[in-house]
């Protein structure tokens, strides 16, 4: 009976080892992600371009359930683009298979048109090529 119960338990153990919950320590693919805005991922960090939005974040960790946040900073650059550093942002996304749903929210909306928080889907391309800013 002992032998049952131990053998129950390191099942179990096994089994909760790997929970949903548990950060997977995957990143964001590396390359080109398109749809909505565009954008590249590589190991220095990542830049979204999105007509005369841009923002940039740090490669973030994803999550078991495809989900990630982090911080960084975004700012729509028409005209002539500020020196000061761009205003803070969050950037959370929801990858599920080859397409992110990516939500960026400005911490201080008040030079941005429109929602406090933009989204965009996009899908992976694969490695190589880049984001262009279509504005100057």
């Amino acid at each position: 009976m002992r032998a049952v119960l131990v053998a129950f338990a390191c099942l179990l153990a096994a089994a909760c080892a790997d929970t949903p919950a548990q950060p997977g320590g995957a990143t964001l693919l590396a390359g080109t992600w398109i749809g909505d805005g565009c954008l590249s991922v590589a190991g220095e960090g990542c830049d979204l371009v999105v007509g005369c939005g841009h923002g940039r974040f740090p490669v973030p960790a994803v999550r078991a359930d495809g989900t990630f946040d982090v911080d960084g900073t975004y700012r729509v650059e028409a005209g002539p683009v500020s020196t000061n550093p761009a205003p803070p942002a969050t950037f959370s996304g929801v990858i599920n298979g080859q397409t992110l749903t990516l939500t960026v929210t400005p911490r201080d909306a008040s030079g941005l048109p429109g929602p406090n928080a933009l989204h965009f889907v996009l899908q992976f391309k694969g490695p190589g090529g880049g984001c262009v800013t279509a504005c100057v």
